[in-house]
């Protein structure tokens, strides 16, 4: 793990601590620290936390063209002593999921109800408030992001979300006392409303951030592209939806929320190519409008934003699958630095999702409690 921080250039990356190590993956020609993190034991005689489901209205959502609800679901994790002192208010921290998956992803994958109960059995964390909202369309995910096709996500979490948990729980209502966390699309999605929702969160953590740069099998190289510029009516739609065909699918996802068309049915979104004799020829401006929407592009003109954070944090696998998200999330560390803003970069021997729910536990959720605002901080 190493510490982004301006004024220490060192092979194009900004750092003040570089390690390198063998890892289970060879030799690693790179700058970072290699860990496999080990979850702790759950301490005897845990007390445990409320996890409570609930419908939450999301205004934001209303006139979206992919049918997603207006009244979206959530789940709350209430600490132990949420009910024992009817006076504490507690900070909160926003959980935000991947493509294609739910909000039930964090507890029933990545048990993040237990590893709080033992984080804060084991006085490695206060007690405080985790929320874990749905972000999934049909398209696998509206990517946390404002547009007419998918719907206004990023005010829905900002805005409707973020009031809706305040009024109804005790909270400590404040930027100070805010974090959102989130996994691939979710960690696009934080960093989209670090950038572009200022005022709301504080601590920001960004895990295996997909969607950053348009590189590998991000790029219009991947022929899924292709594939999805195939549709032509509903049927073709439907039929590529059922087929659960990853790629494709996330590629409309794409279009819809960076890319959208309210007048292209039945996708709504604009290509930035058009296919000429089986090759892709770019849209220049079109493909412009597309870049304008990847953080590494955002970075310049949000770089007060980043810059007025608590904590920002952004970690990679050399193993990710999709090869896009260790290049692009290097690419944004070196933007990052390149503007002066103070970060963590973490980069570990793993894949997308190996050890997403030992790393919340021994590295992200501590770090980013640590950085948030207390009731007894006061």
């Amino acid at each position: 793990m190493y510490l982004c921080n301006p004024g220490i250039d060192v092979k194009g990356l900004t750092l003040l601590e570089i390690s390198m190590r063998k890892s289970i993956l060879g030799t690693l020609i790179a700058v970072a620290v290699m860990s496999i993190s080990v979850a702790t034991a759950q301490s005897d005689g845990t007390t445990t936390g409320n996890v409570v489901e609930i419908d939450v209205p999301a205004p934001a959502l209303d006139g979206n063209l992919l049918d997603s609800s207006v009244v979206q679901e959530a789940a709350v994790y209430l600490p132990p002593g949420y009910d024992e002192d009817r006076d504490r208010r507690f900070p909160t921290i926003y959980l935000l999921h991947g493509i294609f998956d739910d909000h039930g992803v964090w507890v029933e994958n990545f048990n993040v109800p237990e590893i709080l109960d033992r984080l804060i059995a084991d006085g490695k964390i206060p007690e405080l408030i985790v929320v874990m909202p749905n972000g999934g369309n049909k398209y696998g995910g509206g990517f946390y992001r404002n547009s007419p096709v998918s719907g206004n996500w990023a005010d829905y979490i900002a805005d409707d979300l973020v009031s809706f948990i305040d009024e109804n729980y005790r909270t400590l209502s404040d930027q100070e006392s805010r974090a959102v966390v989130g996994h691939s699309m979710g960690g696009y999605g934080a960093l989209n409303l670090a950038m572009n929702r200022p005022g709301i969160f504080s601590v920001v953590w960004a895990l295996s951030p997909c969607c950053l740069a348009a590189v590998d099998d991000l790029s219009f190289g991947n022929d899924a592209w292709q594939r999805a510029a195939k549709i032509k009516g509903p049927e073709d739609l439907q039929q590529l939806i059922d087929s659960r065909d990853f790629y494709p699918i996330a590629a409309l996802g794409l279009l819809a929320a960076f890319s959208p068309d309210v007048d292209a049915a039945p996708i709504y979104g604009k290509f930035p190519f058009d296919v000429v004799r089986g090759e892709i020829v770019i849209d220049d401006v079109q493909f412009d409008k597309y870049l304008d929407a990847l953080p590494v592009r955002q970075v310049r003109h949000a770089r007060k934003n980043l810059r007025s954070l608590r904590g920002l944090a952004l970690d990679v696998g050399l193993g990710d699958q999709f090869l896009h998200i260790p290049a692009g999330t290097l690419e944004f560390s070196q933007r990052l630095g390149d503007e002066r803003i103070p970060h963590l970069l973490d980069i570990y021997a793993g894949d997308h999702r190996q050890f997403i729910g030992e790393r919340l536990e021994t590295i992200v959720i501590p770090w980013v409690a640590d950085r948030m605002r207390f009731e007894t901080d006061d």
